[in-house]
């Protein structure tokens, strides 16, 4: 994965509180140089690691977000609850699993909100907002928007008064609707609630004309989330007639930033966010 792109006219604030104060979860804040005049289009970005582990400080959230900034964009990385794990301490295997499902979902609208309530401070356009992830945070990000006029998924969080409209939606290798071994991630007490919550976290179920332009990549060697994943959803986005940009990378595995080896995806995604953010 290619290095941090560091740039020291990029302000950075780190651990803001965008939750309940009491929540250990926080979100970094990238914004454009200060010579680059707002308001700025904002990409509120969900990090990855199956709904269980990783961080908003992770080496590719930090390449986006320098790279989206000194680009003229305002990035919101975030942290939001994740199901807590128990493995055993021979095998690694995990054992027991305490499932947040909402909350995951509800933590990335109330950081969707915030941005918007606190749009002047940060010199953010709240009309113009993108979300974006990868892997578990691609699902996430997606699911934001597919669910923006649901009232069910709108009513947890704070800011409830904001809204939930997203301008558009970029997906790294995400696990667009889980399902095989991701089901533990969403399982109910019973059956019936884990069919329950697989419908609710599905994108699928809330598709529909109004859906924003997303942009998907994924590699073809990716062992962890197989790339079928993307092509199926794509595929559904197709038959509906939705927008969407899709660039799958050859031999490309699990995890990429902004760079992958492979190939440099700027270029492309700087342009999908100028034709869906900049040059609305």
């Amino acid at each position: 994965m290619s290095p941090t792109l560091f740039d020291p006219d990029v302000r950075v604030e780190s651990d803001v509180t965008y939750l309940d104060p009491a929540r250990a979860e926080k979100l970094d804040v990238y914004l454009p140089p200060a010579d680059m005049p707002g308001p700025y289009p904002a990409v509120l970005l969900i990090h990855g690691g199956g709904w269980r582990i990783l961080d908003k400080a992770q080496d590719r959230e930090k390449n986006i977000g320098y790279t989206f900034a000194k680009a003229g964009y305002a990035v919101f990385s975030i942290n939001y609850a994740l199901n807590e794990i128990t493995k055993d301490p021979v095998t690694g295997k995990i054992v027991s699993e305490k499932v947040v499902w909402p909350q995951n979902l509800f933590d990335c609208k109330t950081a969707l909100r915030w941005i918007r309530r606190h749009a002047s401070q940060y010199q953010v356009d709240g009309s113009r907002i993108a979300t974006m992830g990868g892997s578990a945070g691609g699902h996430l990000a997606t699911l934001v928007a597919a669910t923006a006029k649901d009232e069910a998924m709108n009513r947890g969080g704070l800011y409830l008064e904001e809204s939930n409209a997203v301008t558009c939606v970029l997906n790294f290798y995400g696990v667009t609707v889980p399902r095989d071994r991701w089901v533990a991630c969403f399982r109910g007490a019973t059956d019936a609630e884990t069919e329950a919550n697989m419908k609710a976290c599905s994108p699928l179920t809330y598709l529909d004309d109004d859906f924003p332009p997303i942009f998907i990549t994924h590699g073809s060697g990716d062992a962890t989330v197989e790339v079928d994943y993307s092509r199926e959803f794509v595929a559904e986005l197709a038959r509906r007639k939705l927008p969407y940009w899709y660039f799958e990378i050859g031999n490309a595995p699990h995890t990429y930033n902004l760079q992958p080896e492979h190939m440099d995806l700027r270029p492309l995604v700087l342009q999908f966010l100028k034709e869906q953010l900049a040059g609305r």
